[in-house]
């Protein structure tokens, strides 16, 4: 294969891929620029209005068997336990405080499944790879949002109430919901389905405008080796261990090549959304977003050459 082709394909992956969601992003920056919109009531707006209708819709209209769901299920445990060691660990070895450990074992650990891996998985793979993609958040969301919400809560509420904050989140009851009308075979009436899952697209688009106004606060400094690491965890290392983990649990098919896209993506914004709702110093988490997502511009279309 030569350099022109690897071009090429590289640019059409971009293209086909990646190039939606950054215009989304950059509408986002653009407005927050011009327009002076209030971040939070917009991460409101997204997590508790938009969200929920995409968890639901996509949870109820996927197919996929009791034993893909448990090997999903090892695939994020095993992930999680990986990723957070590493990041840990790299944080011992360069000696950081408590706090900067802390939060580089998050940014490390904590990928953009929502509003990156949606629409990724939604233009690199059509509806299949978003109904994919929605198991893998699905399985996802209680560890990844039990944790961030309690690392990100913690810093301004006591347990006990970073806990009630958590049972505030609609995604825990409608995963719930949707999951027992599957066990009983409850049949969504269409009346019902369509504006759901139209409200869930809608979540989509709303996401990333939400990313590029995050980004655009972030007041990124010079690149030191503590951010350097970091995201190289999330962008490099995080997809070579995802392909073993699959492998290992024995993911195949498209389920396989989501989980490997959705572990691979940059470092979560939530932990963001979830400092400006409950409050709580995340200056470094942010400052892995932002260099994480500008790196995962060049990383997610080598990737899917990979898994395409």
């Amino acid at each position: 294969m030569t350099a022109g082709t690897v071009t090429a394909e590289f640019l059409g992956i971009f293209t086909d891929a990646l190039l939606p969601p950054v215009l989304y992003c950059l509408a986002g920056v653009v407005a927050d620029r011009y327009l002076e919109f209030d971040t939070r009531s917009l991460s409101r707006l997204t997590v508790y209005v938009f969200l929920p209708p995409l968890m639901f819709s996509t949870l109820i209209e996927v197919s996929v068997s009791a034993s893909e769901v448990f090997r999903v299920a090892a695939f994020i445990l095993l992930m999680l336990v990986g990723m957070a060691s590493a990041g840990l660990l790299y944080a011992r070895l360069l000696r950081m405080d408590a706090a900067t450990t802390s939060s580089a074992t998050m940014a490390a650990t904590f990928f953009n499944g929502v509003n990156l891996g949606f629409p990724v998985a939604l233009y690199s793979f059509g509806d299949a790879g978003l109904l994919a993609a929605g198991v893998i958040v699905a399985v996802n969301g209680i560890p990844h949002n039990v944790c961030g919400l309690l690392i990100a809560a913690r810093g301004a509420l006591s347990t006990r109430d970073a806990l009630k904050a958590l049972c505030r989140m609609p995604f825990l009851y409608v995963m719930g919901l949707a999951l027992v009308m599957r066990l009983i075979s409850v049949e969504v009436p269409r009346s019902i389905m369509e504006p759901v899952s139209v409200m869930g697209r809608a979540a989509i688009p709303l996401a990333l405008v939400c990313v590029g106004m995050e980004l655009r606060r972030i007041r990124a400094r010079t690149l030191d080796r503590e951010i350097v690491g970091t995201v190289l965890l999330r962008l490099l290392f995080a997809p070579l261990l995802a392909w073993g983990v699959s492998h290992f649990v024995g993911l195949t098919g498209l389920l396989k090549t989501t989980a490997i896209l959705q572990a691979s993506m940059p470092t979560a914004v939530m932990p963001i959304v979830y400092a400006r709702l409950f409050g709580g110093n995340v200056e470094f988490i942010s400052r892995a977003v932002f260099y994480s997502t500008l790196g995962g511009v060049v990383t997610i279309p080598v990737l899917l050459m990979f898994l395409r």
